[in-house]
């Protein structure tokens, strides 16, 4: 009888004690939740669709924090319908949330040897986004076909199609040069409507 006393006893105390654990479990999950979301934020991924999602969509796209974003070059893509289309630099998600394309801030310049331009585009983009669907096509280009940027002065830089690859949003290896080439990279969302990885086109300059 004593022991089975001593057991009971045992068994509720132990009982007690997860209840009081209970409320610190979720308190801990919580922090690590957050702590990977700013650990993706300050060492960066490809920009994508937006981490909104369409319940939160600005109210207008001019006027989203941040201001205008610098625009220093048009891109023309003929198979993509895009012709002279201005070019901003920046590096936020609101800021291609907002345009539609950003060229990536620190990427490199077309008239610059070795230099990799990287523009991501939004496949669908938002309704008040400058340009939507910039990219919606983008796995239509193929080898061969032709991307033109040009820059302030009216310097055009002709690029040949010369790869696809399809990479998760974290390899941002994709923004850093091509050696022995100079290069300009497309990158989009694929597939739609999951968007969970990045398709990118890069072109060689010819001329």
């Amino acid at each position: 009888m004593f022991d089975g006393r001593k057991t009971a006893f045992f068994v509720a105390s132990l009982v007690a004690l997860c209840l009081l654990c209970l409320p610190i479990w979720p308190e801990k999950d919580t922090s690590s939740v957050e702590l990977r979301t700013e650990e993706v934020k300050n060492t960066g991924t490809l920009l994508g669709e937006g981490i909104r999602g369409p319940e939160a969509l600005p109210e207008d796209a001019r006027s989203a924090r941040g201001g205008p974003t610098p625009k220093n070059m048009t891109l023309t893509v003929p198979k993509l319908g895009l012709e002279e289309v201005a070019v901003p630099t920046g590096f936020r998600q609101e800021e291609l949330d907002r345009e539609g394309l950003l060229r990536i801030k620190d990427s490199g310049l077309p008239w610059e040897e070795g230099s990799n331009t990287f523009i991501a585009g939004h496949a669908l983009g938002f309704p008040r986004t400058l340009v939507p669907r910039a990219f919606h096509d983008l796995e239509k280009l193929m080898p061969g076909d032709e991307i033109i940027l040009k820059s302030a002065d009216g310097r055009a830089y002709a690029f040949r199609v010369y790869d696809r690859i399809t990479v998760e949003p974290d390899d941002t290896w994709v923004t850093r040069p091509v050696e022995g080439k100079t290069v300009v990279s497309l990158q989009t969302c694929t597939p739609i409507p999951t968007f969970e990885n990045r398709l990118i086109v890069r072109g060689e300059l010819v001329s």
